[in-house]
């Protein structure tokens, strides 16, 4: 019988909080086979600093196992007696490659790993820390905003002055129960956990308030703050006094973790010259939805009201189809930042071959056989736009509206047919119409109605002409059909579709899908049918975004921006306005990367090297990209990484994409390394350099 080996694990990790631990997660089941609930917990060294470490026993027929560190906090909902504390996933290490021993060879009388101490995310020479996703039911992500003319003050005592703001955090069933002490104050690093700078004492007309115990663990983490129009936007612990927040000048997001939403409320504190002055509280129960905004009221020192603060929010919850698809939380590999550098720059077809509608493209846009001819061309991704209907299928199209044709009496607005008949066009929101209506109703493109039709003879029909029968070629093909469709070997860069508000105070599409529900459908089709598809998503809405990026973190993503224009209409968030703020708001939210627009980077490159210094993907999209001189550009001058454009491959020599070439050097070099090695290591050393 094979002897079992005794493998060590100890890493340090510098940025550990006081009230978090560390576990490891690998491929042997007393790591949990790649399920963080079930990793395994490590022990606080008693005289190394911020060191851990365990043993654990593994079979002597083990040859090599993989593992992650992973930093991890528990929270008590407090529901009830029997309410066991919920374990959230903090921080977690994420380079491609998980950390692996060969214990066979690394092992020394059966135990390995024992002089071995790890740095926590720092291996093979480089490092990568994330934040982690939503593991929990009963988890959410509380995330407030406060940008813009956020702060009115009408007494008159409170106008004019620069206040600095913190956001703290209590269970409202509960008192607060410490004060700050000195240590508290200057330890920024260690942040501070329950620690309140509203005493205890709790009384209402001089009585005394009897509140229930404070149980051991709270139903909250502390809220840490990201500010975007600092140099240094990286979610992190805020100041014992809070931050400077200047309307129109500042744009501050704070971020809580809860396992109890409905009993979490916040405490927005006002400092002026180091001296609390106003509060104003913020309770998530009282929300409209999981989206929105709300204006609360500014207490002064004399508890009488002295203006009012707007905050925008958004909650995000835990994927409701995460339990049918376990792969979710698996560790074993993780993409949503993972991003291989290449000298050639990446071609992405935009919506496959190009803007049919507005344009003069052969092929119809975003059909499945635009997509796979953009892919055939030589296409390394293909970009393509999602959005849902009515009865909440997913649909390929760019549009929010098109033009449905009705038969009805003359009108002035009515259109004779060949057939003698009047049609009139009646624009419609396609999440008003179901799929079946979709596929039956004949439809305009939207710019037919609103000014902006192209003067060049392109079709403005949207309903298929009896000569595209096939399913290839016809529009408003699902998410599901396009995974299952599409040439496998080109990426597909998914564009989620979801409106927001212009800078003119119009909408996109007004009375939309709620966002959670929204992005559940969208990644619940790409899970159960993407396969080992390259992904990449991205969205015009910030929230979206980040929302991807607490639900799963196999696929990454990227945040379009528009930027300074005068082509379109810009969006009043200004985080899709400004490509330097949005470049900061991705790297905040460890965001794979940004999609600029070609027509701000053209004029101004700084958004680019904000970019780089925080190790962000580039891609450009715009109509610029037309022409090759300015696609060199990019590519010379600006080191992009990929561009998105119509016309893909259009009068040129018909190429393979990049990962077709790189497949076929890996299994040219594989097939070499057998025939000239008599080692089977040598060939799996081989592999591994251009893995």
């Amino acid at each position: 019988m094979d002897q079992d080996y005794k493998a060590h694990f100890k890493v340090h990790c510098a940025e550990i909080k006081e009230w978090e631990k560390i576990h490891v997660v690998g491929s042997l089941p007393v790591l949990g086979e790649w399920n963080p609930r079930k990793s395994f917990p490590l022990i606080k060294s008693e005289y190394e600093e911020d060191t851990f470490y365990a043993v654990v026993s593994v079979p002597g027929t083990v040859k090599e196992f993989q593992f992650r560190y992973l930093r991890v906090m528990y929270l008590d909902p407090s529901e009830n007696s029997l309410c066991e504390p919920i374990m959230v996933l903090s921080k977690w290490e994420t380079l491609n490659n998980p950390r692996s021993c060969l214990i066979g060879v690394e092992s020394m009388d059966f135990i390995a790993r024992e002089n071995v101490i790890d740095e926590f995310g720092s291996y093979g020479g480089r490092k990568q820390i994330s934040d982690g996703w939503i593991l929990n039911d009963k988890e959410s992500v509380v995330y407030f905003r406060i940008h813009g003319e956020a702060l009115k003050f009408f007494a008159k005592s409170y106008q004019n002055r620069e206040y600095r703001l913190k956001v703290e955090p209590f269970d409202v069933r509960y008192s607060e129960m410490f004060s700050y002490s000195a240590k508290n104050i200057t330890d920024r690093r260690r942040g501070i956990w329950r620690h309140s700078s509203v005493y205890a004492s709790m009384s209402i007309d001089g009585e005394d308030v009897v509140s229930l115990p404070t149980p051991e663990l709270p139903c909250f983490s502390n809220t840490d703050l990201s500010v975007l129009t600092r140099d240094d936007p990286i979610f992190g612990d805020q100041y014992f006094n809070g931050s400077v927040f200047r309307n129109d000048l500042d744009y501050l997001v704070f971020r809580t973790r809860t396992v109890n939403l409905q009993n979490l409320a916040f405490r927005i504190e006002f400092y002026h010259k180091e001296k609390r002055c106003a509060l104003s509280y913020v309770l998530p129960s009282s929300m409209s939805g999981t989206h929105g905004a709300t204006v609360s009221p500014v207490i002064g020192l004399s508890s009488a009201p002295v203006g009012h603060i707007n905050v925008n929010y958004m909650i995000v919850k835990r994927s409701q189809y995460a339990e049918k698809n376990p792969e979710v939380d698996s560790m074993r590999e993780t993409f949503g930042r993972y991003w291989r550098k290449r000298n050639r720059m990446l071609q992405i077809g935009h919506r496959g071959m190009g803007s049919s509608y507005t344009k003069s493209i052969d092929h119809r846009e975003n059909t499945i056989f635009s997509l796979n001819e953009a892919a055939r061309r030589g296409a390394d991704y293909v970009e393509l736009d999602v959005q849902l209907t009515k009865d909440l299928k997913t649909v390929v199209y760019h549009d929010f509206h098109l033009l449905v044709t009705v038969a009805g009496r003359d009108s002035p607005s009515s259109t004779p047919t060949a057939g003698g008949e009047n049609k009139s066009l009646h624009e419609i929101a396609i999440k008003d119409l179901t799929l079946a209506q979709l596929k039956l109703l004949h439809f305009e493109h939207i710019s037919r109605a609103n000014g902006t039709a192209p003067d060049s003879p392109v079709t403005l029909s949207v309903t298929p002409s009896k000569n595209e029968t096939d399913e290839l070629h016809v529009p408003f093909p699902s998410l599901a059909q396009v995974l299952r469709n599409v040439d496998e070997n080109v990426g597909l860069n998914i564009e989620i579709k979801y409106p927001m508000y212009m800078k003119d105070g119009s909408h996109e599409c007004e009375g939309y899908f709620e966002q959670n529900k929204f992005v559940d459908i969208i990644l619940a089709e790409v899970a159960e049918h993407a396969g080992n598809r390259r992904i990449v998503f991205s969205c015009f809405e910030p929230d979206i975004c980040t929302m991807i990026t607490k639900k799963q973190h196999k696929y990454p993503v990227s945040f379009l921006v528009v930027g300074a224009t005068n082509r379109y209409m810009p969006f009043q968030d200004i985080r899709s306005d400004c490509s330097k703020i949005a470049a900061n708001f991705a790297a905040g939210c460890e965001l794979l990367g940004v999609n600029f627009h070609s027509e701000e980077l053209l004029n101004d490159r700084n958004p680019i090297e904000i970019a780089e210094k925080y190790g962000l993907v580039k891609f450009v999209w715009g109509d610029d990209l037309n022409s090759k001189d300015i696609q060199k550009h990019f590519k010379e001058e600006m080191n992009v990484d990929g561009l998105i454009f119509d016309r893909i491959g259009e009068d040129e020599v018909m190429k393979q994409n990049v990962f077709v070439v790189e497949n076929h050097n890996r299994s040219s070099l594989f097939a070499r390394s057998q025939h000239n090695s008599r080692s089977p290591s040598m060939s799996r050393r081989c592999m591994s350099v251009v893995e």
